[in-house]
């Protein structure tokens, strides 16, 4: 989940932004599995700080998220017994889930940019927003989402899906992902050299939704581009998987 460089970064400082910029970055996160869900007619519910779903999640999702620190590892297993082979999001990073089957699938982190200041940037070169079923199509098929993420969403007024073209060809894309308080930058991909342009997403986000904090999560080099970009991390994810 990928975004980037235009303006300067407002100074984060003192473990209470941090601690406000960690939650924010969940509750985008499940903002986005509530509404994924629902355009899939798959039923979920919230609990305490509990995230589930009630009927096998769509690919790549898990059954299961945290949306605060301190779940029993009781509760996020009750929750997910119905499911022979699931992934949960331990959003905290304080789950033990080694003794009932599971094992982690990775571990990142969660990020925050502040809100670009200044002059807003120019729409990057290449880059335009996804508007038709048969796009995004093609872009499904080149990021692996075929059949996750449906074109329903793109009436939805909170997912804008961003894709470059270069020679005619679809070599990247992107989601922002607009919530209350910040706008998500996730499913990052580039078909040719693998390096997300950062800088161009921040950039497509500034125009889109100006004055807005992005947030999300990545990890490996990716996380690294996002962290050289400006970004902060804020805090561990861990995706615990169970095979079926």
């Amino acid at each position: 989940m990928p975004p980037a460089r235009v303006c300067e970064n407002a100074a984060v400082s003192g473990s209470d932004g941090a601690e406000e910029q960690l939650e924010l970055a969940v509750r985008a996160s499940a903002a986005w599995y509530d509404e994924v869900f629902e355009v899939h007619g798959i039923p979920s519910g919230r609990d305490d700080g509990l995230w589930s779903a009630e009927a096998e999640p769509p690919r790549w999702h898990s059954a299961a998220k945290t949306l605060r620190p301190g779940v029993p590892v009781e509760r996020v297993v009750r929750a997910v017994e119905r499911f022979p082979g699931c992934a949960v999001a331990d959003s905290f990073a304080d789950l033990d889930l080694g003794a009932h089957g599971f094992s982690p699938l990775f571990t990142a982190s969660w990020v925050h940019r502040a809100a670009s200041s200044g002059v807003l940037p120019s729409w990057p070169e290449g880059w335009s927003v996804v508007s038709g079923a048969e796009e995004l199509a093609a872009w499904n098929a080149l990021h692996d989402t075929t059949d996750v993420l449906l074109p329903a969403l793109l009436t939805s007024p909170r997912f804008t899906f961003l894709a470059r073209h270069d020679a005619g060809a679809m070599v990247a894309g992107a989601v922002l992902h607009d919530v209350d308080g910040a706008v998500e930058l996730s499913n990052t991909w580039a078909a040719r050299d693998g390096a997300d342009d950062v800088a161009a997403l921040v950039a497509c986000a500034a125009v889109l939704h100006p004055g807005r904090p992005l947030v999300g999560y990545d990890r490996g080099d990716e996380l690294l581009r996002l962290l050289d970009a400006g970004f902060v991390d804020v805090g561990p994810h861990v995706v615990w998987v169970r095979e079926g």
